[in-house]
């Protein structure tokens, strides 16, 4: 297990996060190891990231639940597997009761398009349990699921899944909007669509096609995510930072169109982040994307 872990203390909760990673062919799979043990509801707040969240609940109480608080409600129950798709509005709240954890990995949307091979678009702002979603590897996901308890991902039946279940590398290196995501995030979102398609050779009308096909939304939008985000990695790296100067550097015009992205896509003013994103979904929103 990797060293870098962090823990969140309160009078009832106690919440821990750790790393490790796992090769399974030709793929690393990088993983956050969240354990949770809290006799009284406690909400964490994730802001939106670029990447899809695949998680695999674990628990060692009687009831274990893991709950959207908005976006579809949905509840994450131990032994299920989930893929949850891009969030296209605010940050989601995630709230935790009783005693477990999960596996969670954040995946490149344009993996995680050829892994299922369903559009994108169809897992925007939802939680879907991934042997729902797989033909064929999904009915096997289904049966472990049903018939074994699996409390770590070293699990020999997990590890069957992902082996039989990853597509080659090959199907998204040469796929071009792998290429584009992977600019856009390099870029902290500040791209024009125009200069995009034609980095690309496609038309605008093509690249808005094959984003909401492979990544779910929009290119604008998908872009708005990286600079929102990049804007809140300047907050809390820099913490006595003037507001001007980081809107500046993260590309706005100015404080006030910053202020109204974070208003509406974060639902925290800039002035607050740090007072409410816990350590843990700090140190996951570091956390690097798996399936490299």
């Amino acid at each position: 297990m990797n060293d870098s872990q962090s823990s969140q203390n309160t009078s009832s909760s106690i919440l821990q996060m750790a790393y490790d990673s796992k090769k399974i062919r030709d793929y690393m799979f990088v993983y956050s190891i969240v354990n949770i043990n809290t006799p009284d509801p406690f909400t964490t707040v994730f802001p939106r990231t670029g990447y899809l969240i695949f998680t695999f609940c674990i628990g060692t109480d009687a009831y274990f639940e893991s709950r959207f608080m908005n976006y579809d409600q949905s509840v994450g129950l131990p032994n299920h597997m989930y893929i949850a798709g891009l969030f296209s509005e605010s940050s989601l709240l995630v709230r935790q009761l009783g005693r477990g954890g999960a596996f969670a990995m954040k995946v490149h949307p344009v993996i995680g398009y050829h892994f299922l091979k369903r559009p994108m678009c169809e897992l925007t702002d939802r939680q879907i349990r991934v042997c729902k979603l797989i033909e064929g590897c999904g009915r096997f996901l289904e049966k472990v699921e049903a018939d074994y308890k699996i409390n770590s991902f070293e699990n020999p039946y997990v590890q069957r899944f992902f082996a039989e279940a990853l597509p080659p590398k090959s199907s998204y290196e040469n796929d071009p909007i792998y290429h584009a995501v992977n600019e856009i995030s390099r870029r902290n979102g500040n791209i024009k669509v125009q200069k995009l398609a034609r980095q690309f050779c496609m038309s605008e009308r093509t690249l808005r096609r094959q984003f909401l096909l492979k990544v779910g939304l929009p290119p604008q939008a998908y872009a708005k995510i990286w600079q929102i985000e990049y804007a809140m990695d300047l907050i809390h790296r820099f913490p006595g930072e003037r507001l001007e100067q980081v809107a500046f550097d993260a590309g706005y015009f100015d404080v006030a169109h910053m202020a109204r992205d974070f208003r509406n896509k974060v639902s925290l003013p800039p002035s607050e982040l740090d007072d409410n994103i816990n350590p843990l979904a700090q140190q996951y929103l570091n956390a690097l994307g798996s399936f490299s």
